[in-house]
């Protein structure tokens, strides 16, 4: 008996407390609702803004990367036309040095012919 007096007493306090509500005042749960509400928005911008961002760095990145490409490539032919462009000179050189030579035959030749 005593325990069902206690078990009683103890749903009463219980319901009680649970008509009384949880301790917080309405304002200040809508209040603090609002506040929820309000950075949950604040929370979407940013990670909207976030995922545009990292869009963006993304694009830039695979520019880099195409400009890196590029620019790889331009080394080599810049590289092949300076070989072209080494092997040509060296033959003017030769050239001219053989030029240089038949002048100097040539007019080695006229001066004898001149002489006799």
């Amino acid at each position: 008996m005593r325990y069902i007096r206690f078990l009683v007493l103890f749903i009463m306090c219980v319901s009680l407390i649970s008509l009384a509500g949880c301790g917080v005042s309405k304002d200040k749960y809508e209040a603090l609702l609002n506040e929820k509400v309000g950075l949950e928005e604040k929370v979407s911008v940013l990670t909207a803004s976030k995922e545009a961002l990292k869009r963006e760095f993304d694009d830039l990145l695979k520019e880099k990367m195409d400009l890196s490409t590029r620019l790889e490539i331009m080394n080599n032919e810049k590289a092949a036309l300076k070989g072209e462009y080494d092997k040509i000179l060296d033959e003017k050189v030769t050239l001219k040095a053989s030029y240089d030579k038949l002048l100097a035959d040539n007019k080695e030749l006229q001066d004898r012919i001149a002489t006799r």
